[in-house]
């Protein structure tokens, strides 16, 4: 069964203190894998933290997920994520666990998270997850319908960018986010308004995008 959707942090908690959101937070997820950008909200628009990886579902009543980073802004990860889902009366999702905290020295905290579930930008009818190869796979790309993600571990540290089809205006992506080392991450506005032979994919293929050699790790129709 197919699983593809866009969500958003609307706030994080560390409990015992009150909800907060610092950043504007992005998550694609399509089939197992998932890339997450979350910028601190301000002037500065930096990275608090991007990562890519495997999501794994633990359980379904409750829902509970694991996520294991591939890469990740802040660094390897010792253990993966796990958290679990509680439905809202609003229709957003209550994510409670523990992980570690950065203003408390990292110290294992436990947390709460509200993410709403946001609608796929207007583009084409599908959803992937595409990943490096012969850089042992440090950059991702996603792109769910009108929307696209791209992320990499590089060795002048990580970058991270966001673009959104603007299909109302002049027809043409529109920059929302280029952080960090750009030097190795794809552009939609360059490659135009979809990827050559993309409508074709299917998981496991290796294709080429901008002269780099990617494999398919998910593809998903967005009604299928």
């Amino acid at each position: 069964m197919g699983y593809t959707k866009i969500s958003t942090r609307i706030s994080i908690r560390w409990l015992p203190d009150p909800p907060s959101e610092p950043t504007d937070t992005l998550v694609y997820n399509v089939g197992s894998y998932f890339l997450d950008l979350r910028v601190l909200k301000g002037p500065e628009r930096t990275i608090d933290w991007a990562m890519a990886g495997v999501r794994e579902v633990l359980s379904r009543d409750p829902l509970k997920c694991r996520w294991t980073h591939i890469i990740d802004s802040h660094g390897p990860a010792s253990t993966p994520d796990e958290g679990s889902f509680t439905p809202l009366p609003n229709g957003d999702s209550l994510e409670s666990g523990t992980m570690a905290c950065p203003a408390r020295n990292g110290a294992m905290t436990p947390y709460e998270e509200v993410w709403r579930e946001l609608s796929p930008l207007p583009g084409p009818s599908w959803g992937w997850i595409l990943q490096s190869l012969g850089d042992e796979g440090k950059i991702f790309l996603a792109r769910i319908g009108g929307g696209f993600l791209a992320l990499c571990e590089g060795r002048e540290g990580f970058g991270a960018r966001r673009e959104e089809w603007d299909s109302q205006g002049e027809g043409e992506w529109v920059e929302m986010y280029a952080l960090g080392d750009m030097s190795a991450l794809p552009s939609m506005r360059q490659l135009g308004e979809m990827v050559n032979g993309e409508e074709g994919w299917r998981m496991g293929d290796v294709v080429t995008v901008e002269g780099r050699e990617f494999v398919v790790r998910a593809y998903e129709m967005l009604n299928g």
